[in-house]
């Protein structure tokens, strides 16, 4: 027996993957804020993604009360025209909501290396992501001239719009060729480290864990591809409400799953010493510190290609621990853990 109503596996889909979500951005601020005692710019991108995901989910809800999930025939005239404003308003803050955890990962890229080369391909992409961001949102203002027809299509006769298969799959292909740029960006720079394949592999196994987000987005081009085929637009944004939920929590796990690992550290930590050992606890989610040995330059040389030095004070995530152990047996700097 054919499914006739995709709303209860949507509704479930939309809020688990939101909350887990949630909870992990506050996990981060919380993490830096209590354990760390750090903030910086790739967390503040990271605690403006809290009010993006919402937004979308709001989006996401609208779209299944007004009856996404359901066939459209069994809608009302009320119900399909406000399921065409709110496909306009998923645009716009899709493309938003991409923006600023693009810019999230290519912050914290900044930190895991001082190699000018390396830290220009980050700004390229910054750069990229906002191009991006801008001629997406513009597409979408502009898509239909006069803007009306967009929610009143085929009443303005001389009316003048974008093809429609072009504008629901190019924004998408374009934001998934970023994704793809941010995801390969730091391989070379991790592989070139003086450390162990296992660490290597563990290293961008954190950082590329977005590499599900890639993917997901890609089947979302399917229902995208149904939205341009099909009448039944109600049914085909159902869908589109799963995916779009699997993809956009996902990245934003991938965002802030690095950061989990000093709050692990001392979660565990206290597990293992009780509510007595703050001393060895600290230890376990402040990573470790530099010192410098007298008075060379901020930088120590580029050798072998490896990431020779990082910026001082705590290192919150699996990556930057493996980083740093490397940066200084490179440089001669002191590790001194703190207490």
């Amino acid at each position: 027996m054919a499914i006739a109503n995709l709303q209860p596996l949507a509704y479930a889909v939309a809020y688990v993957t939101f909350f887990i979500g949630l909870t992990l951005v506050g996990l981060r601020a919380y993490c830096h804020i209590k354990f760390l005692k750090t903030w910086r710019w790739d967390d503040l991108w990271a605690t403006a993604i809290l009010i993006f995901i919402i937004g979308q989910q709001i989006v996401l809800h609208m779209f299944l009360y007004w009856g996404c999930g359901l066939h459209m025939d069994t809608l009302s005239p009320v119900q399909q025209y406000n399921i065409g404003v709110w496909l306009f308003v998923e645009e716009v803050v899709y493309y938003a909501v991409h923006w600023i955890i693009k810019m999230s990962f290519l912050a914290f890229y900044l930190r895991l290396s001082p190699i000018p080369t390396f830290r220009k391909l980050i700004f390229f992409g910054m750069v990229l992501n906002a191009a991006i961001f801008l001629t997406n949102t513009l597409t979408a203002f502009f898509q239909c001239v006069p803007f009306d027809e967009i929610f009143h299509p085929g009443t303005h006769p001389g009316a003048v719009c974008i093809n429609r298969l072009a504008l629901l799959v190019v924004p998408s292909v374009l934001n998934i060729l970023e994704d793809v740029y941010i995801l390969v960006l730091p391989v070379s720079t991790v592989w070139n480290l003086q450390m162990t394949t296992r660490r290597k592999v563990a290293v961008l196994s954190v950082i590329s864990f977005g590499a599900s987000a890639v993917i997901v987005a890609c089947f979302r081009l399917i229902p995208l591809l149904e939205l341009y085929g099909s009448p039944d637009v109600s049914w085909a944004l159902g869908k589109m409400v799963i995916v779009a939920s699997l993809e956009i929590q996902l990245a934003v796990v991938a965002s802030n799953l690095p950061s989990m690992k000093a709050l692990w550290l001392h979660m565990t930590s206290e597990s293992a010493n009780g509510s007595g050992g703050e001393q060895s606890g600290s230890k376990g989610y402040k990573l470790s510190s530099m010192e410098r040995k007298g008075a060379g330059s901020r930088f120590a040389s580029h050798k072998r290609g490896s990431i020779t030095m990082m910026e001082r004070g705590v290192m919150s995530t699996e990556s930057e621990e493996e980083l740093t152990r490397v940066a200084l047996s490179t440089s001669g700097s002191k590790v001194a853990a703190e207490g």
